[in-house]
């Protein structure tokens, strides 16, 4: 027998006996090419109190992977990763709890399991965060608060908070307007592939061609709206911006 198999072997025999951490590593080298027959030994780790397992096995019975789906069951291993601190099963009980999935929706709840993991650097968290801040559901509205936890999941690398963060910018959402900074963290995130920045950065590409056009024909230079971020992020190093230093959250 190959040895490279060796491991995946003694493994296996450590799982039926009933090693929590081999039925979870024999589940995680299962799950890529059959979720179905992952799914029991998730089961049977989390049942042995098996946190990254209890946070797995959620997950895929509020999606239905490999499994009907079940979203009561679901919080139910959320809330067993979450209260041992696990920053995935917090985050995701917080998005349970927002959008009623498995629970009644409720956003004071879903804002408190953010914090939680936020305060643990969890990026998804701290946009899930920030959005509840903005929009002020289930918490006082605080934009201010909102621009810092975008900043925090930025400065990780989370494209849609940098996308987020750029808006806030722009507009002066919460922060001083800063155009120029603005421009970077756009840039950034369309580099990432936020489809919203890619898009937002084709549609002022399009303002710039056609206001390019206008000033042609009536001999006036572009407006600075015109020019819009695409331009600002020409004029600065992306490297002022710390952006894509870490992969996303």
């Amino acid at each position: 027998m190959p040895k490279h198999a060796m491991p995946t072997l003694w493994n296996r025999m450590k799982a039926e006996l009933g090693d929590a951490d081999a039925q979870y590593l024999l589940a995680e080298s299962l799950r890529p090419e059959d979720v179905a027959a992952a799914v029991p030994w998730y089961r049977r780790a989390a049942r042995q109190g098996h946190v990254a397992a209890q946070t797995m096995l959620a997950f895929l019975l509020a999606n239905g992977i490999g499994v009907p789906p079940d979203p009561g069951r679901a919080v139910s291993w959320y809330r067993r990763a979450a209260a041992k601190g696990d920053v995935g099963a917090q985050n995701n009980l917080g998005y349970m709890h927002e959008h009623g999935a498995g629970v009644p929706c409720n956003p004071a709840k879903a804002a408190l399991w953010y914090r939680l993991a936020a305060l643990q650097q969890s990026a998804p968290a701290q946009v899930n965060l920030a959005l509840l801040l903005l929009d002020g559901r289930g918490v006082d509205r605080d934009e201010a608060e909102a621009v810092h936890w975008l900043r925090a999941a930025a400065g990780q690398g989370h494209p849609a908070a940098q996308y987020r963060l750029a808006l806030c910018l722009r507009e002066g959402v919460g922060t001083v307007r800063d155009p120029a900074e603005a421009a970077l963290w756009m840039q950034a995130a369309a580099a990432a592939g936020d489809r919203d920045a890619l898009a937002a950065l084709a549609n002022l590409s399009a303002a710039s061609d056609e206001a390019a056009d206008e000033a042609a024909e009536d001999g006036e230079g572009l407006e600075e709206e015109a020019v819009g971020w695409q331009h600002q992020a020409e004029r600065r190093p992306m490297e002022g911006a710390h952006a894509g230093a870490m992969p996303p959250g």
